[in-house]
């Protein structure tokens, strides 16, 4: 990744939405040379079972505007619905939620891929207790961690969820030698992309909320940030705070990707409007993106 290139793209690493900048794309970087693909990564959909507060035209809206951009194929960052404060008795609405974003995305007849987000646990199946809360999600989406390659750049999508032993987000010893496995098998020199729907890094909370306390981000950071940086990662998408954020640290480059709800289908939240993002990657694998707002507005009724 070249550095002044991608500076010249997303300009200080700072979250774009406190200045105003949801939607709008960046400068023409990925003009400049031949586009080889782009792809979609939706975060946060928050999908309502009944439909409250028009959630279900929503998501039709944005994966229609996303199908017109001629995307190869789109990946959600997690939080596809809310069932994990529902309880065992729950279980069949739990299942219908799934069930029903599953529909919807079904219809737009799209490559897509899924990561988990803390939202879309739930601690029983078949009516027994999951101690972790992820077999529902992978009922419906595959596995919880997975990865592959598409025209010459892999991907990989984490379980950032993994309780460490205070019982706040993690990636996990576990899910790390799985990463460092996939990682070597691909070797130095291919492109990555991760997403994860905890946030790697954020500014987050200082920023919206005036602390520092660290919250609502992995707590193994630092050793992940370690084990990544032996690799060609181009990129990491995070979900979770529904801002559009952008940071660069030390060339990595951290983008959260907004939200398609916003705050929770009630409109923009911190300035950042229903949304997701764009990424393209041009012939010379150099990746730009942008946040799009497709045009939902909130139910003011409900």
């Amino acid at each position: 990744m070249n550095r002044k290139d991608f500076l010249y793209v997303c300009g200080m690493a700072l979250p774009l939405s406190m200045f105003g900048l949801s939607g709008k794309a960046m400068p023409g970087y990925h003009e400049k040379k031949k586009e080889k693909f782009s792809f979609a990564f939706l975060t946060d959909v928050h999908l309502e079972l009944n439909n409250e507060k028009g959630s279900h035209e929503g998501l039709r809206k944005a994966l229609q505007d996303v199908k017109r951009r001629n995307v190869d194929f789109i990946l959600f960052g997690g939080d596809n619905t809310q069932t994990d404060h529902l309880k065992k008795e729950d279980e069949q609405t739990a299942n219908a939620m799934h069930a029903k974003f599953k529909e919807i995305v079904d219809e737009c007849g799209m490559e897509c891929h899924f990561t988990i987000g803390n939202h879309d646990r739930f601690y029983f199946h078949n009516g027994e207790k999951d101690e972790l809360g992820y077999k529902l999600f992978e009922k419906y989406f595959g596995p919880s961690r997975i990865s592959f390659n598409h025209k010459g750049v892999h991907f990989v999508s984490l379980n950032s969820l993994n309780p460490d032993k205070e019982g706040n987000f993690s990636i996990g010893a576990e899910e790390m030698d799985w990463l460092k496995r996939d990682l070597d098998a691909i070797g130095k020199d291919m492109p990555v992309v991760v997403a994860q729907h905890v946030p790697m890094l954020s500014l987050y909370y200082p920023v919206v909320e005036g602390n520092f306390l660290g919250k609502d981000m992995i707590t193994d950071t630092k050793p992940l940030f370690e084990l990544l940086k032996g690799y060609n990662v181009q990129l990491v998408l995070q979900g979770h705070q529904h801002i559009h954020e952008e940071l660069l640290e030390r060339n990595h480059w951290f983008v959260t990707g907004g939200a398609v709800c916003a705050s929770w289908w009630n409109g923009p939240l911190t300035d950042t409007e229903e949304g997701y993002v764009i990424v393209h990657v041009d012939a010379d694998n150099r990746f730009s993106w942008e946040y799009i707002d497709y045009q939902w507005e909130a139910r003011s009724s409900e």
